[in-house]
């Protein structure tokens, strides 16, 4: 076929209605669930047709498409980051999606709080983007997949007889389960483009990985890309694409490895230009690579989807335990991602890391996909606190530093380097205890970064080989200091004053943050030995006394 053949979508259907259940999310008949007919008013009616009306063109790709991927490597992007009432409103949804007896009809697909691989990646510094066009040559047509027109069941959903609010809930409900936002990026040169890697559910049990490419220079006016530009969260943005592309979907013939969607609207229609991400196509590990190891395996057609948490971070079932599942994010992360399985299969028993549940294989049972780790009820440390209000009491904020001392201390005795120790990294389990996650070596985001490494940021070297024991220590008095001000985001209060600290708490606690935040990290004690600091913090708040509620010995 020929590059410019095109594969025109089909116009949404206005003929047939459904109901949103999980069967009918997958274009699957389910004759018991008839939605019923909401007659909209004028107002609703033309919300809803202008926000579907798009006409969507999906299309083989053009000649420059390679020269285009070379300019999205992962080295020219940047993780954007959440703005602080988007992260604030995210800490709510996390927890509606984590506890459902909370009130929470449909709860919004968080965006992760992101950690870069290395320092260097979370710097602010901009890079150019070469013009490659005299070595890049055009990509030829054996190169391009073909597209063919394989047209699955219509959607059936009469988009004008719901209303806006009965139509924004299945969008809702479909970005929950079926179109979820793992990650979005922008450009280090500062253009005007964005890249949106997202999980594609095709079926209850077959996930696809997506990327999309928005280029907003000169953006037409009334096109998609204007509207995005006019956007300001990111999971709103990534909502806005999927509801402009959703009924072409079933038409676009995704690659088994990961997909680009490059959208464009040239015409006053979106063309939607497929071609294989050369570039985000990982290497898994072989099942070999961890034979040496005894732990279970879980094919991944075994596990129960639950919802999404947070970047490549899954809340699963097997066999009817909870568990989180963590996907390999990326290509360059498969030494970090076994460096994980090795540490927590070496730290299992470890009463203050998480308990490892073991590797998720493909169905074939050839490749390594992903990693097992227990549920921790509660969630990541840096909504604790903050959901705390500044009314944590002291005594219980004291056992987690002890626990997160301890955890840090046997994973530096087993060898091993969390290597991005922030708020995000410790959860609060169902027990009410400390737990450390993400041994990984990835490096932290800015702001976590020890003074050491500074110079070597401002060089621009990629400093990952310097992340060891010593920068954990340091980011440990970061911990440690957020749990005494009880500041989420004790990032963004450096240089750390100590001497703010309220009255409650003791010496030793200040003794503590000062070894682990000296400048020279030859100063910074070891964790096993800060450890032998606390008081038995067990005399007056017993490890297994349950939940939060603090024992406080009278004299």
């Amino acid at each position: 076929m020929a590059q410019t053949e095109k594969a025109h979508a089909r116009s949404p259907s206005t003929e047939h209605r459904t109901s949103w259940s999980w069967k009918r999310l997958f274009g699957k008949d389910d004759t018991n669930a008839n939605l019923p007919v909401l007659p909209p008013d004028d107002e609703q009616r033309s919300s809803v047709v202008r926000r579907l009306s798009r006409k969507v063109v999906p299309e083989l790709p053009r000649a420059p498409t390679f020269k285009r991927q070379q300019s999205e490597l992962r080295d020219r992007l940047e993780p954007n980051k959440p703005l602080a009432d988007e992260r604030r409103t995210l800490s709510v949804d996390r927890r509606r999606i984590n506890n459902p007896c909370r009130n929470s009809a449909t709860a919004v697909v968080p965006h992760p709080r992101l950690s870069a691989p290395e320092f260097l990646e979370t710097t602010e510094t901009i890079e150019s983007v070469l013009d490659k066009s005299d070595i890049l040559t055009p990509q030829t047509q054996d190169e391009a997949k073909e597209f063919v027109d394989v047209r699955k069941e219509p959607s059936n959903i009469d988009t004008q007889s719901i209303s806006t609010g009965a139509f924004d809930e299945m969008i809702l409900e479909e970005l929950e389960k079926r179109w979820i936002l793992n990650l979005s990026m922008h450009f280090r040169d500062k253009s005007k483009r964005e890249k949106f890697f997202v999980t594609f559910a095709e079926t209850p049990t077959h996930w696809r990985r997506v990327t999309i490419s928005l280029d907003y220079r000169n953006a037409p006016e009334g096109s998609l890309e204007e509207e995005l530009v006019r956007t300001r969260f990111q999971r709103d943005k990534s909502a806005r694409i999927y509801e402009a592309i959703r009924e072409s979907l079933s038409d676009i013939q995704f690659y088994d490895t990961v997909t680009n969607l490059k959208l464009q609207t040239e015409n006053e229609r979106l063309h939607v230009h497929v071609v294989e991400d050369l570039s985000e196509i990982i290497s898994y590990p072989p099942v070999k690579a961890i034979n040496h190891l005894n732990c279970r395996r879980v094919r991944e057609d075994e596990l129960v989807f639950d919802s999404h948490l947070s970047g490549f971070v899954y809340k699963v079932k097997v066999d009817g335990e909870v568990f989180i599942k963590k996907e390999i994010p990326g290509p360059d992360t498969v030494d970090e991602f076994l460096y994980e399985i090795n540490a927590l299969h070496q730290l299992s028993g470890s009463r203050s890391v998480i308990q490892f549940g073991g590797v998720v294989l493909d169905n074939k049972g050839e490749v390594v996909k992903g990693l097992l780790i227990s549920f921790a009820e509660q969630g990541a440390l840096i909504d604790v606190i903050y959901d705390g209000e500044g009314q944590i009491p002291w005594r219980r904020r004291e056992r987690w530093a002890k626990e997160i001392v301890q955890g840090l201390a046997e994973i530096h005795e087993a060898g091993f380097v969390q290597g991005d120790f922030t708020l995000s990294n410790i959860v609060i389990d169902d027990n009410d205890n400390a737990k450390i996650i993400d041994i990984n070596r990835r490096g932290c985001p800015v702001g976590w970064e020890p003074p050491e490494v500074a110079a070597l940021i401002e060089s621009n070297q990629r400093i990952s080989m310097y992340i060891g024991v010593k920068s954990d220590l340091y980011q440990l008095g970061m911990v440690l200091y957020a749990l005494a001000t009880q500041q989420d985001e004790p990032e963004n209060h450096r240089p750390l004053n100590l001497d703010i600290f309220p009255a409650e708490i003791p010496d030793y606690y200040l003794d503590l943050c000062q070894r682990c935040l000296n400048d020279d990290p030859r100063c910074r004690s070891q964790a096993s030995a800060l450890l032998t600091l606390f008081p038995d913090i067990d005399d007056y708040y017993p490890h297994a006394s349950g939940r939060s509620v603090p024992i406080v010995v009278d004299a």
